[in-house]
């Protein structure tokens, strides 16, 4: 078949270019080869059939329902654990965390199965309906509460199952953004996880008033309710052959091009891990900001950050992702360091400014992402996404906490948290301009646009 040899020196050519950069050596022929054949295959491939604005739309709502059950659980971590169960302020910690480790140690495996199998919706399917089972378990076990370690135990299986679900939609939608398009559509999925995001806080807030129990119900059936949604998505009509686990789990080691777009991925979701603890402590004990007002400037983030993902990705299909990654990464960590330097309308300022700029990193991010995911392992790809988000989101707490007891003692309160906000932004700074190189190599071997 024409367009399957095509394809496959498409792929050939890919992982040729890969194999150079991974292993640092120059190597001109290879490399020219590459670029002669991808060229080729680009004005001979078949083009991919574009995804129908209602499949696109679809595939984001019900990647917003399944990110609510989780960011829900925000406001009512002590009211579950500490209240119902007489945990400790560790303990409640470790109820949130639980959950990531849970679908770090499990998203290879789920990747596995969505690439290894024809069709990605029975996997979804599948793991949406356990996440709702095991929601339902918790409420159970929060409403009787037999013991905490359960709850835990619960929890941990629970984020396994939300990332294969999470992992298995990204990848779903990667299947359909074709040539021209990768942009607009991963942009449209963005703005899905940041909505979830942003939707999710204040509605489990809302249900907790009355019991925070029911939370867990709420989000066992929003689940059911995705797990359905999931029968109307279609396929990609794809050729792709199965996946190996050994393939799975050497993804990054045989396509190093997705280093850059995990990278980014972990220093993103880093900065978000330092806001939602440092940041929001800040916020009470420095700048003496009532819960109220915080939850506003945490809008004030989110909302601009989830509209306009959508936008930007259009605007990558048009100019490339390279630039406004970078640019967008550079400004963004300028912005995040001055977050202890100033109060009042200047804060507002900061954090409608961080929106914008997040939104233009994460959404040429995603494309990216989707661009370099190899055809036969693009769960895999995504999994391997939300890994580095989980691996980020998880240290930058440490990051955080182990900066202000390191510096607070010879530098104070107010200090050591300007202190803690410009390290944190030059990180961000230090990448993104350390990534420019890179992301346009890849550029130029037309791996991404």
């Amino acid at each position: 078949m024409p367009w399957a040899r095509t394809a496959g020196s498409q792929d050939a050519a890919a992982s040729a270019v890969d194999k150079s950069w991974g292993s640092g050596v120059s190597q001109r022929e290879t490399t020219v080869e590459a670029v002669q054949s991808i060229r080729v295959g680009s004005a001979c491939a078949a083009p991919s059939l574009p995804a129908t604005r209602r499949l696109v739309m679809t595939l984001a709502f019900v990647l917003f329902l399944t990110m609510l059950p989780v960011t829900m659980l925000v406001p009512v971590l002590r009211e579950l654990v500490t209240e119902r169960f007489d945990g400790t302020t560790f303990w409640t910690h470790a109820f949130m965390s639980i959950n990531l480790v849970g679908g770090l140690m499990a998203a290879p495996f789920g990747a596995w199965l969505a690439d290894r199998h024809s069709g990605r919706k029975p996997v979804f399917i599948f793991a949406a309906a356990l996440d709702a089972t095991l929601l339902g378990l918790m409420y159970a076990c929060a409403r009787w509460q037999p013991s905490l370690s359960l709850l835990l135990t619960l929890r941990f299986l629970e984020g396994a199952a939300h990332l294969t679900s999470l992992s298995t939609l990204m990848a779903l939608a990667g299947d359909w953004s074709g040539p021209g398009r990768g942009g607009r559509v991963m942009g449209v999925i963005g703005a899905a996880l940041i909505f979830g995001t942003a939707f999710g806080t204040p509605l489990g807030g809302r249900i907790g008033q009355e019991n925070p129990v029911f939370v867990l119900l709420l989000g066992a059936i929003i689940c059911v309710v995705a797990a359905m949604l999931g029968l109307r998505l279609a396929e990609a009509p794809s050729r792709r052959a199965p996946a190996s686990l050994r393939a799975t789990l050497l993804l990054l080691h045989d396509f190093p091009r997705l280093t850059t777009a995990y990278v980014f991925g972990f220093i993103e979701r880093l900065c978000v891990g330092v806001i939602v603890s440092t940041f929001i402590l800040y916020l009470g004990e420095v700048q003496r900001l009532e819960p109220a007002r915080k939850g506003l400037l945490m809008a004030l983030f989110l909302f601009p950050f989830a509209i306009l993902c959508y936008p930007m990705g259009r605007l990558t299909d048009r100019f490339g992702r390279a630039i406004p990654m970078c640019a967008g990464g550079i400004a963004f960590g300028l912005v995040y360091a001055l977050y202890g330097a100033v109060s009042g309308p200047w804060l507002v300022v900061l954090m409608l400014l961080s929106g914008v700029l997040s939104a233009v990193m994460f959404a040429p991010n995603l494309a990216m992402c989707a661009d370099l995911a190899p055809p036969d392992q693009k769960a895999a790809a995504f999994a391997g996404f939300n890994m580095a988000g989980s691996l980020g989101f998880l240290c930058g707490p440490l990051l955080g906490g182990t900066l202000m007891s390191a510096l607070t003692p010879r530098l104070g309160a107010g200090a050591s948290y300007q202190a803690t906000f410009a390290i944190t932004g030059a990180i961000v700074v230090v990448c993104a301009a350390g990534s420019l190189p890179h992301l346009l190599a890849l550029r130029r071997h037309r791996l991404t646009r």
